[in-house]
């Protein structure tokens, strides 16, 4: 199978500096404004770190969600490269692999999608920059990428010829396709004319895979440069993950046209139970390669490190330390020494008993070789103050490392808490500590879930994903904590992931906080303020029967009413309390209760709640936390609905027709507001609200959403909706808008998180105008 697509249905068109597929450019913004992130600093999965073999200081690092970075050695910094993403293109701010030219520092790849087996997931695509990511090219795969699915911390299966830059390779996961895919699309890939077309390996010469999803598919090639003839690398390894593979590792000596499998080492799968996750050749001529029992990055129970002489066609196990039925793990991680041959770390994974650590061998892992650099190890966290909670005085676990190619005292590993670095790697050698720290300023990859914007106190709090919530007191300084109490459910650690938060309008000191601890055994939580977030209390009892909590919460104007629509697994109809948490009752009316899973929010003016129901018209009004009705049908089911700070009883919708407005809480709608800029008609998908401008009566609105070519759209109304303004550019779409608040304090300051599940942490947009 041979593609050549740039675009889905047109040819690309330039968008804001990159050239996108099928995307027309919009016009540009028409307010000035600066973008940058509020600073948590790390966060989310750095799950690889590719160095370039010919400029000092030159990294790249990928996450599974949030897009990819370029390492700025002047700052110490790292970039952010595809917050261009359109609306269109959502799935792609996953990356599932990054390759480098060795021999032209401009060159960077990247293959991104997140998932590759949900209905209806949009194809990957193969991202082309020849300015370090400046700039791309998009080139649209007849398939779907995984960046977020099992075995992404392996790698990498995108790589280039080290001797001819045309020539790239690509290995995709062995799972089973969604229609309109077909299994068939599975395998190796091969390009020739540096990733702009693309040629599938006949299936009958290429490394066998199955469909099923029992592995993580060809997760890493390897060309060993010393076999150059007719202008190609002839000798070629790839690993292959799958149970159903007569082998791990597969070889070709013929530029890719023809693959066999390689005999020894761990076998196949399915005989020694070992899956690859990383290879690379060293300058000793060894190929190195790291195991472990299950795909990764989670789930392995015991590992192996292998190296096979590529000259010799040997193979010798050189496994650090071996896994016990009471101290299980894998290995996963692997970094070489360009500077130093036979000179490697290594990582396991999973080790939750002892904890994870790096090995270091300087004589190509022979026995007796390797330091355990753990038991010396001092960690920094300057950088990002909160952060300790998970690891606090060890190794963070799924880390991905590489060694500086240029000095083999400086390293990198990125982990889920973002990226770590050391500048003297080689004192592990003389016995002596290696000092590490967090060196993840720029990277932003939580996934906020809601955000707020008080009207006094701190200017922004959020629900986070992952990392349970944070009050931002400053929005350039990371917090020093994340939201925890000292007692209850809430109790430091508990909570991983922070679902709903909110504050009172007419007390803003109130606050409160939903989420859960969804690993092993769930455990809801819920906490509450009443000084600002300087301090959380846990609720004294949870809701009965609930098991999971999570979903939205509201507080009273007044702050003395809380009403909760937990997580739909819990299958519990929403319940409020007038009494901090002490009991709880079901929200019911006329013999009815508010439907399972409803978002719930407060009044801006008033002690008055609201429901509505995502797909319905359905529509619900409390007069306080008590006494509810449910009030004529929306015109339209709405994608969000927010209610007017300071104006009790006006209630927007965001609806795929349009906003909507309601002045009475929601008896009765006004005619849908339809926006269209340039000609490009635009789709809301959420709305918040400001401070005024200089001389306006009516908040600023903000509406994040889609415009009719694919591109991301954020408008702004100082005139009540009247008059609209895009206040993003092409640089900034950030693969769509989920959420979007006004501050109400500074006028022109707004926040948002991304769409679709999407993380680069919270966004925010300030300028004079």
């Amino acid at each position: 199978m041979k593609i050549n697509r740039c675009t889905k249905a047109l040819i690309g068109s330039v968008f804001g500096g990159v050239l996108m597929a099928g995307l027309v450019a919009a016009p540009a913004q028409a307010q000035s404004y600066t973008w940058q992130n509020v600073q948590m600093v790390g966060g989310g999965y750095v799950d690889g770190i590719v160095a370039h073999p010919g400029q000092q200081g030159l990294f790249y690092a990928r996450t599974d969600v949030g897009g990819a970075y370029r390492y700025n050695a002047s700052t110490a910094t790292w970039i952010p490269l595809n917050d261009w993403t359109p609306s269109a293109n959502n799935n792609w701010m996953g990356v599932d692999s990054i390759a480098v030219d060795p021999s032209n520092p401009s060159m960077v790849f990247m293959s991104v999608g997140a998932y590759d087996s949900w209905a209806y997931v949009p194809a990957g695509a193969i991202l082309v920059s020849s300015n370090q990511g400046a700039t791309f090219t998009a080139h649209q795969m007849p398939f779907p990428m995984g960046s977020n699915n099992t075995g992404r911390d392996a790698g990498e299966r995108l790589q280039v010829d080290p001797n001819n830059g045309n020539v790239l390779f690509y290995g995709t996961r062995n799972d089973n396709l969604p229609t309109p895919y077909n299994n068939g699309m599975n395998g190796l890939w091969t390009s020739t004319d540096k990733g702009s077309t693309w040629t599938q390996v006949a299936a009958g010469n290429a490394p066998p895979l199955s469909s099923d999803g029992t592995g993580a598919g060809i997760v890493f090639t390897a060309f060993y440069k010393p076999s150059l003839a007719n202008g190609r690398t002839q000798t070629i390894f790839a690993g292959v993950s799958d149970s159903k593979a007569p082998s791990t590792l597969y070889v070709s000596t013929d530029a890719g046209a023809h693959w066999s499998a390689v005999s020894g080492g761990p076998g196949a799968t399915s005989a020694g139970g070992m899956y690859p996750n990383h290879g690379l050749i060293g300058p000793d001529g060894n190929l190195y390669i790291t195991y472990g029992n299950s795909p990764g990055p989670y789930g392995m129970s015991s590992g192996q490190v292998w190296k096979y002489n590529v000259g010799q066609k040997t193979w010798q196990n050189i496994t650090p330390l071996v896994p016990t039925s009471s101290d299980t793990f894998g290995y996963d991680g692997l970094a070489l020494d360009a500077k130093k041959p036979g000179t490697l770390i290594v990582t396991t994974v999973d080790r939750y008993s002892n904890g994870d650590t790096i090995f270091r061998s300087t004589n190509s892992g022979t026995s007796g070789s390797w330091i355990d650099l753990k038991p010396k190890a001092t960690m920094s966290w300057t950088q990002s103050p909160w952060a300790p909670w998970g690891h606090p005085t060890g190794f963070q676990g799924w880390m991905n490392p590489v060694i500086d190619p240029f000095n083999s005292n400086n390293a990198f590993y990125g982990t889920g808490g973002g990226i770590f670095g050391t500048t003297n790697l080689t004192a592990a050698d003389s016995g002596l500590a290696t000092n590490w720290a967090i060196a993840a300023k720029g990277i932003e990859e939580t996934v906020p879930q809601t955000i707020a914007s008080p009207t006094s106190g701190a200017p922004l709090i959020a629900a986070i994903a992952d990392v349970c919530g944070f009050v931002f007191n400053s929005l350039t300084t990371p917090p020093n904590s994340m939201i925890s109490t000292t007692s209850g459910t809430g109790v430091a650690g508990a909570c991983t992931f922070g679902s709903g938060i909110d504050f009172a309008r007419g007390n803003p000191a109130k606050m409160v906080m939903v989420g859960s601890n969804p690993y092993s055994s769930p455990v809801p939580v819920g906490v509450v303020s009443s000084n600002g977030g300087s301090s959380w209390t846990a609720f004294p009892t949870l809701p009965a029967g609930m098991k999971k909590g999570e979903g939205s919460v509201a507080v009273s104007f007044d702050g003395n009413s809380i009403v909760w629509s937990p997580h739909t697994d819990d299958n519990l109809h929403p319940v409020y309390t007038t009494n901090g948490g002490a009991s709880w009752s079901t929200i019911s009316f006329w013999g009815n209760t508010l439907p399972v899973g409803t978002k719930v929010l407060s009044d801006g003016a008033q002690n008055v709640f609201y429901a509505w129901q995502s797909g319905t018209t359905n529509f619900y009004v409390g007069n306080g936390a008590a006494s509810w009705y449910q009030a004529a049908a929306l015109p339209v089911a709405p994608t969000q609905v927010t209610a007017v700070p300071g104006r009790g009883g006006e209630v927007w919708m965001a609806a795929s027709s349009g906003l909507y407005k309601s002045t009475n809480s929601g008896s009765t709608w006004n005619a849908p507001i339809t926006i269209t800029y340039f000609g490009y008609a635009f789709t809301p998908t959420s709305i918040g609200f400001g401070k005024a401008a200089a001389g306006a009566s009516y908040p600023a609105i903000y509406s994040g959403g889609q415009f009719s070519d694919g591109t991301t759209g954020l408008m702004r109304s100082t005139d009540g909706g009247t008059t609209w303004t895009k206040i993003n550019d092409g640089n900034h779409q950030w693969s769509g808008i989920s959420q979007v608040v006004g501050d109400m304090r500074t006028f022109g300051t707004v926040y948002l998180n991304i769409a679709g599940g999407m993380g680069r942490g919270i966004i925010y947009g300030t300028s004079a105008n």
